[in-house]
């Protein structure tokens, strides 16, 4: 039926296809829109039955009013082809949606409580899904939850129409499915019995069972082996299956699943209401009680990479996912009941992801124990590890100072407490002064030899002296000590990228976290960051946009924008850019981005005031304490583009001689050389950064090489460098 036209609709593409009809995409060429057009087939429309279910459904679909159910725009027939047009979704089905191991718990909560409210408002109205499963609920581009195809429904007994559902008489697959798909039935429906709306609550917790852990809650090979296991097996507990979903999480699915539906949660709303309220428990156990004590945000001290290059995809956020968090002290001194909550709360806090939010109420945590137990080293030790994370990614000043003040007095008090030593170490790694971190570390192991932090920290500690195979066989026998811990794997995996280039080792690396976690912001952001410097800015897109969908992280907007930016697209890239000020004023990343975008546009003014406003961020950024040779490259391009090469050169040479043989640093040296005009620099500059693994698109499209596109030596480079 493609490129045929029915009515006023135009079909454009097919959708799907089940037992109540085909589905298309169809342009409404009175209205200019598009629509999803639902067809019944003219075979089917000759059963008075069917399509009398098929008008049920239009009637259904138009009584509800409800922003997670589909939108039926009408019912129509043209030329004996009986239709009805509705609300045309992009994204995807939950099947599509739900990763291996489930969402997190947030994401859970966003899913599962729109379902139970558009059930809700159908059971109301007197309507039974009877067919919901993951492939008829939608999950919108944004966001949105939207259940679909109601052609199923069995008016409840008070309302005006009823059919008989004797599923018995019907095979498990093939078309009797139309009243319904095995793995997601009621024992009800298997054993052809009588169905109300809690039939639906039994559909819909095999759903939230999946949704949870990523598993179904009953499993065959068969569609007999799975009706054998719905109608007899126990599931195992979502919270034990998966362990960061709260105990009553698992029991209000355990309640949805029920054999019995007497023993089930009653209703859709009962069901709604459960969940909301524990969404809201979960929220004010970690939000209550705000203390007097509130750190301030200091919006200008943040870090940032080099926006308009792939020198910025290498992101500075990738640094935080490195600091350690600490799991279970080894040695502890003991922590008083209160203070030991606030200290468990600010743990959470630090492993949902790096975003200042996170950070900021987890020093928030911290420092409410320390006011409970101002002597106690634990507590100091565990706040100037946080502070350290910290200060690499938000750099502010006096922070510095404030570190080394804790950790004295946690030494004076407890010379053996390996936390200590690991903050101690990570504030030396901070300073740049490796030989202090490896004696740090190896003080730490001395006080808890099995602790795969010390390991990490050890690894880190080489690997900044330039001990290269030393540092990489500790990381990996931390990631072997910390099993399913991602912390230890997530560092290894970003000093395989960042400090020694091997990019596909990294990436096998980040998949596994998301294999494991997969709303790990850091690994979403890291892996696209990889996928940015190998040119595949098409895969990177949905990850960086996924994690601003999760986290509304200013770093992910950025990273978005600078794929964009490669891909060609200016008005997104400024939109994205946009997006991250908003979240983050003055940001120096996005102040960087906006004028390399401007500057692609020809708006040479706008260019450079943004230019202007990057580089005096970069320079409050190091003056707060910011590592210099993380920051210099930065800085050097912006120096470069408003014309003050020589203090551009002097930059670059001076973060190449703290970072030498860098892959982000030699690209930035690349684009200063490029900008001064000194030819054969650039070339070999461009050389050595696509030996690093930079793509050619890189170069093609920075506008920093525009005047080398013609000159056959800088093509000859061009040639070795990797495709995208």
């Amino acid at each position: 039926m493609i490129g045929q036209t029915i009515g006023h609709y135009k079909i454009l593409d097919k959708l799907g296809a089940g037992g109540m009809g085909e589905v298309y995409l169809a342009e409404d060429t009175d209205l200019g829109r598009n629509v999803a057009l639902k067809v019944l087939p003219k075979a089917m429309a000759g059963s008075q039955e069917r399509l009398e279910r098929f008008r049920r459904e239009a009637k259904t679909l138009a009584s509800f009013n409800h922003p997670n159910i589909v939108t039926i725009h009408s019912v129509e027939e043209s030329d004996g082809v009986h239709f009805l047009t509705m609300e045309f979704i992009e994204g995807q089905t939950l099947a599509d949606y739900i990763p291996k191991r489930g969402v997190s718990l947030e994401q859970f909560f966003r899913t599962a409580i729109p379902i139970a409210d558009a059930l809700s408002t159908a059971h109301e109205a007197g309507v039974i899904h009877r067919d919901l499963k993951p492939a008829n609920v939608f999950v919108t581009q944004k966001g949105e939850v939207k259940v679909l195809d109601f052609g199923l429904a069995k008016l409840m007994p008070a309302a005006d129409v009823s059919i008989a559902t004797d599923a018995s008489t019907e095979p498990l697959t093939g078309e009797g499915r139309v009243l319904g798909t095995v793995p997601y039935m009621s024992p009800e429906q298997l054993q052809g019995e009588s169905i109300d709306e809690r039939s639906d609550i039994f559909s819909l917790g095999i759903i939230l069972y999946q949704l949870a852990t990523g598993n179904r809650p009953f499993e065959g090979s068969t569609s007999a082996e799975v009706a054998s296991s719905i109608l007899r097996d126990l599931p195992r507990p979502v919270d034990d299956l998966k362990h960061d979903m709260p105990r009553h999480l698992g029991r209000i699915v355990r309640l949805c699943l029920e054999k019995q539906p007497d023993q089930r949660l009653q209703s859709a709303k009962d069901l709604r209401n459960e969940l909301t309220a524990l969404r809201q428990e979960l929220t004010t156990e970690e939000t209550q009680a705000r203390p007097t004590y509130r750190p301030e945000r200091r919006w200008q001290a943040r870090a940032g990479w080099v926006a308009a290059a792939v020198v910025g995809l290498v992101a500075v956020v990738m640094i935080a996912i490195l600091q350690w968090a600490p799991e279970k002290p080894v040695t502890s001194p003991p922590v008083g009941r209160e203070a030991q909550v606030l200290l468990d709360q600010g743990h959470q806090f630090e492993l949902r992801g790096v975003t200042e939010d996170n950070l900021f109420e987890a020093e928030d945590r911290y420092r409410r124990a320390l006011q409970l137990e101002p002597a106690n080293p634990l507590i100091e030790a565990r706040l100037a590890a946080l502070l350290a994370r910290t200060q690499m990614q938000y750099p502010e000043d006096g922070r510095i100072s404030e570190i080394h003040q804790l950790l004295e007095r946690a030494l004076a008090r407890d010379s053996d407490l390996s936390e200590a030593w690991i903050a101690r170490g990570r504030l030396a790694l901070l300073e740049e002064d490796g030989p202090a971190a490896e004696q740090s570390a190896r003080r730490a192991l001395k006080a808890s030899p099995r602790d795969y932090c010390g390991y990490t920290l050890l690894g880190e500690s080489l690997l900044a002296q330039d001990r290269i195979d030393e540092g990489l066989l500790e990381l990996r026998r931390a990631v072997a000590l910390a099993g399913a811990d991602m912390r230890a794997r997530l560092t290894l995996a970003y000093h395989l990228s960042w400090d020694l280039g091997r990019v596909n080792e990294a990436a096998a690396e980040y998949e596994k976290v998301l294999d494991y976690a997969p709303d790990s912001p850091s690994a979403l952001n890291n892996l696209g960051i990889i996928y940015g410097q190998q040119g595949r800015f098409l895969d990177a897109v949905p990850l960086f946009r996924r994690l601003v969908l999760l986290e509304n992280d200013v770093d992910a907007a950025i990273n978005l924008a600078v794929c964009y930016f490669y891909l060609d697209r200016l008005p997104a890239t400024i939109e994205a850019y946009e997006k991250a000020l908003e979240i983050q004023p003055d940001h120096p990343k996005a102040q960087h981005g906006l004028a390399e975008a401007y500057e692609k546009l020809g708006e040479q003014q706008q260019a450079e005031q943004w230019f202007e406003k990057a580089l005096a961020s970069y320079d409050r950024l190091m003056a707060a304490g910011a590592p210099r040779s993380r920051y210099l490259g930065m800085r050097a391009v912006c120096a470069a583009k408003l014309g003050h090469h020589d203090e551009a050169l002097a930059n670059i040479a001076e973060a190449e001689e703290l970072q030498p043989g860098l892959g982000p640093v030699l690209f930035g040296a690349a684009q200063v050389h490029a900008i001064a005009g000194r030819r054969q620099e650039v070339l070999r500059y461009a050389q050595l950064a696509i030996q690093s693994g930079y793509a050619r698109q890189e170069f093609e499209q920075d506008l920093a090489f525009r005047d080398y596109l013609d000159d056959p030596g800088f093509q000859s480079v061009l040639e070795s460098a990797v495709n995208p």
